[in-house]
C-alpha cells in the first residue's frame, strides 16, 4: 500500500496537459500508482473495460418526498377525517392539509422548518423588510394550525 504522499507524488505526470486521452491517462495512472496494475498495458486494458462497462447509477431518493401508494385509498381517508358542517373558506385549507398529512403519516412541519421554508419562499434577503415577512410567515403559521 502506498502513502498519500506517493500516490499523488506518481499521479502528477498522468494528470498533466489535456486533450481527448485525459481520462484514459488519468486512470492509467491511478492503476499504475495505486499497484492495482503491474504494467503500462494492464492498466490500460483495466481503464478501458471500466470505461466500456460503467457501474450502475445508485438508486437516489429525494429528501422529504413521500410516495403515495394508493391515491384513492389517501382521498378516500381524507374525506373522513373532514367535517363539512365545519369547514369555512378560512379553514378549508388547513383542514384539508391536517387531513392529508394524517391519513398519509407525514407528520407536519415544525415551526423552525415551516418558517425555513417561508422565508425562502417570500423573504427579500433584506434585513430592514425581514421583519415584515417574519409577521406574515408567523400569520401563515397560525392559520396552518386553526383546525
Amino acid at each position: 500500500m502506498v502513502s498519500r504522499e506517493e500516490y499523488t507524488k506518481c499521479m502528477v505526470p498522468h494528470m498533466k496537459g489535456g486533450g481527448p486521452d485525459r481520462k484514459l491517462r488519468f486512470c492509467i495512472g491511478a492503476k499504475l500508482c495505486s499497484m492495482k496494475s503491474e504494467t503500462e498495458e494492464e492498466a490500460e486494458k483495466l481503464c478501458i473495460e471500466a470505461a466500456a462497462n460503467p457501474k450502475p447509477a445508485k438508486a437516489t431518493r429525494r429528501k422529504g418526498k413521500a410516495g403515495f401508494g394508493d391515491l384513492n385509498a389517501l382521498a378516500a381517508c381524507a374525506v373522513q377525517k373532514i367535517d363539512l358542517d365545519s369547514l369555512t373558506p378560512e379553514n378549508i385549507a388547513a383542514t384539508l392539509t391536517a387531513a392529508l398529512q394524517d391519513c398519509s403519516g407525514i407528520k407536519a412541519p415544525s415551526y423552525k422548518r415551516f418558517m425555513t421554508a417561508c422565508m425562502k419562499e417570500i423573504g427579500t434577503g433584506d434585513f430592514l423588510t425581514s421583519q415584515g415577512d417574519i409577521k406574515k410567515c408567523q400569520s401563515r403559521w397560525n392559520e396552518s394550525r386553526v383546525s
